[in-house]
């Protein structure tokens, strides 16, 4: 197990905005949001290993993930952060880690143990472990029996599991991890996804036995969203599509 601190500036390159006491009261609202319509959900069902994944890539899935993770983290809850995107991993890019760190790639190939590989981030309180070495065979890996009894050992020392995979309509390694996991969240970033690119997404997981328990407007303006535009804001705060 190593220990770090999180550079919350992070890298300008990766354009990653951690939920702080010093980023705008929306930003950090809607992540409190996010946080609290989980915890409500999870009275009612059993949501503790979730797949953050998007339609198409560049949606801001990665980012999504790591400040869900530390906006839980903020209430006192264990919880781990996953990079199964094993074909494009950016997690570590973000958090200021190298890349030849072992991840998880060695955790599953039994060239290193979990306890060794995770980084523990004590000013945010979530531990990460990184993808690793990019493998051959990234959908296998993820849809492996090891994966699957990996997840079951960690569900048992950690309140969440946040996994950051692939984009779900560009390669299966989300579908097929999400057998493992108790949902996932859809991340559509407005301007970038289309409509249906997000119907695909959705009908591709529930296609793959995933459930889908909720989605993540990204990067929404409503200042500049108009009907036309395929998605606004509607007086009572609900997402609209046309």
């Amino acid at each position: 197990m190593r220990t770090n601190k999180s550079k919350r500036k992070a890298s300008e390159d990766r354009k990653l905005q951690l939920v702080s006491s010093s980023t705008s009261f929306p930003f950090t609202e809607a992540y409190k949001a996010l946080r609290t319509n989980l915890n409500f959900m999870a009275v009612a069902n059993h949501y503790k290993k979730i797949i953050i994944t998007s339609a198409i890539p560049e949606e801001g899935k990665s980012n999504v993930a790591i400040n869900l993770a530390v906006s839980i983290a903020e209430t006192h809850k264990r919880v781990l952060l996953i990079d199964t995107d094993l074909r494009k991993p950016f997690l570590h890019k973000y958090l200021h880690i190298g890349r030849k760190a072992a991840g998880l790639t060695a955790v599953l190939s039994g060239t290193a143990k979990f306890a060794d590989a995770r980084i523990c981030y004590t000013d945010i309180g979530i531990d990460v472990l990184t993808a690793g070495v990019i493998p051959p065979n990234p959908a296998e890996m993820l849809g492996s029996a090891t994966m699957e009894q990996l997840l079951i050992a960690l569900e048992r020392e950690y309140d969440y599991i946040i996994m950051d995979t692939p984009p779900v309509s560009v390669v299966t390694d989300a579908a097929v991890l999400g057998r493992f996991a108790d949902g996932a969240i859809l991340v559509i970033r407005q301007q970038h996804a289309t409509i249906e690119s997000a119907k695909q997404a959705q009908r591709n997981l529930e296609s793959a036995g995933v459930k889908l328990i909720g989605a993540v407007f990204n990067d929404y303006d409503a200042k500049t969203t108009t009907k036309s535009s395929g998605y606004y804001y509607s007086k009572d705060y609900e997402y609209k599509t046309d």
